[in-house]
């Protein structure tokens, strides 16, 4: 006995999504079709019927969310992911309820003048939201795509002149609406009106997963970085709103600041590639901040929004990224770059050096690889294979280096043969010879 494939015949005009599923739009009605089977019909503008189906055939089995992400529906990751928590939390049903949809105008034209005339006065875009009362995200797309005019103060005192005057005629009027046009062109030039929205980015990541993959829109440096014609990616960073993790940012002048960046080209190399020395640690950096522990993690974000973050079309695969890291260890000079950022920590604040703390971790290992000894670990209160990582911090906490071992007598041992001979050299204000 062996299982049959199935030959599918489907009309004509019928859009591949995968191997079991095809969609036919014909006549104002879209049919599923899983396999030979017509699986589900709505009209055409039924939305809530569509994201239903397509929720439906993701927790059965039948298509992945990724190619739903592909072309020709382009739903971005994010959205598939909210359909199938909505499912599994609400239930099927929850999809078919109708929702009220308010169709009030929030931003007036009343509105939008006295949100100009606060944030001329120099308020911030919360304090005007709630004098306004609106949302502060409202006010912050309103800002964004240019709804709010932008005043300065003298049009701000010749508007509360116009108000305040007794019998305000039509010249009184026209002057106001002089004062609101040309804020609106201010505005419009100002240059906000030209960063792409989140839902924009996701359209345009989901299209290139056509071509080379999902969000490698730089198309042409991938190819001249694939032949060797560029030795890496150029980081370029473009306007953008509601960027995902964005915040990452604020972090940079810190990490700069502990030498993140201290090995560049000297103590790190890496072959010809799209991503650089730089680009990986500073993807390494902000998974750090953003407290993801592992690179599998990455799966979990948009790739186009964490990469507009590092400057990029979109952040490294995970195997990609193992890859790189894997190469860094191997053609890197990773201990003697440990050290010489151990030495500039202790430079920097040479009385916290005089008082150190030492600690040793169970790292476990899970692979098959290598054969480990086991060792107790504390937290799991069982005898695993693993290696035991020794950090030597300050007096409040704050890492120097560490020292691996897979095999070690203790603690004792590690002092006197590894980290008190490297604590001789490093440690400031030691004695001299002669003292």
């Amino acid at each position: 006995m062996y299982k049959q494939n199935q030959i599918p015949g489907f009309p004509d005009g019928a859009q591949r999504i995968c191997d079991a599923l095809y969609i036919v739009e014909k006549d104002g009605w879209v049919n599923y079709f899983l396999w030979d089977d017509n699986y589900f019909s709505h009209i055409k503008d039924d939305i809530r019927s569509k994201r239903f189906i397509l929720t439906s055939l993701m927790e059965n089995g039948h298509v992945r969310a990724i190619e739903l992400e592909r072309g020709p529906l382009l739903i971005p990751h994010r959205t598939l992911m909210n359909w199938k928590a909505q499912h599994r939390k609400e239930g099927p049903g929850s999809f078919l309820i109708p929702h009220d949809q308010s169709n009030t105008v929030v931003i007036t034209p009343d509105k939008s003048a006295q949100c100009a005339t606060l944030l001329a006065q120099g308020l911030s875009i919360s304090a005007v939201a709630r004098e306004a009362g609106i949302n502060d995200s409202t006010l912050r797309k309103a800002i964004s795509r240019g709804a709010i005019p932008k005043l300065t103060i003298a049009q701000t005192n010749e508007q509360e002149q116009n108000h305040s005057s007794e019998g305000s005629d039509s010249r009184g009027s026209e002057a106001d609406g002089d004062g609101i046009s040309s804020g609106s062109g201010d505005s419009s030039n100002s240059g906000s009106s030209n960063a792409s929205t989140k839902s924009e980015r996701s359209q345009i990541d989901a299209q290139a997963a056509e071509g080379i993959g999902t969000a490698c829109t730089r198309a042409d440096e991938r190819v001249d970085t694939a032949l060797g014609l560029a030795t890496c990616a150029t980081t370029r960073f473009e306007e953008s709103c509601d960027v995902h993790m964005a915040g990452l940012l604020t972090g940079l002048p810190t990490l700069c600041a502990n030498g993140l960046f201290s090995g560049l080209t000297r103590l790190q190399n890496l072959p010809k590639g799209f991503y650089s020395v730089m680009h990986i640690l500073s993807v390494l950096g902000f998974m750090a901040l953003g407290r993801i522990r592992r690179p599998e993690g990455l799966r979990h974000i948009p790739p186009g929004e964490f990469g507009k973050v590092i400057g990029l079309d979109r952040v490294p695969e995970v195997r990609t990224l193992r890859q790189k890291i894997g190469q860094l260890a191997v053609t890197g000079n990773t201990q003697t770059w440990m050290h010489e950022l151990s030495q500039s920590w202790m430079d920097a604040d040479p009385t916290e050096a005089g008082y150190l703390y030492v600690d040793g971790h169970v790292r476990v290992y899970n692979g098959d690889v290598a054969n480990l000894p086991r060792r107790f670990v504390s937290r799991e209160r069982l005898c695993l294979r693993g290696t035991t990582d020794y950090w030597v911090n300050d007096a409040i906490g704050r890492p120097f280096f560490v020292v691996s071992k897979a095999i070690t007598e203790g603690l004792g041992d590690t002092l006197v043969n590894d980290i008190v001979p490297h604590l001789l050299t490093s440690v400031p204000l030691q004695p001299t010879q002669t003292r």
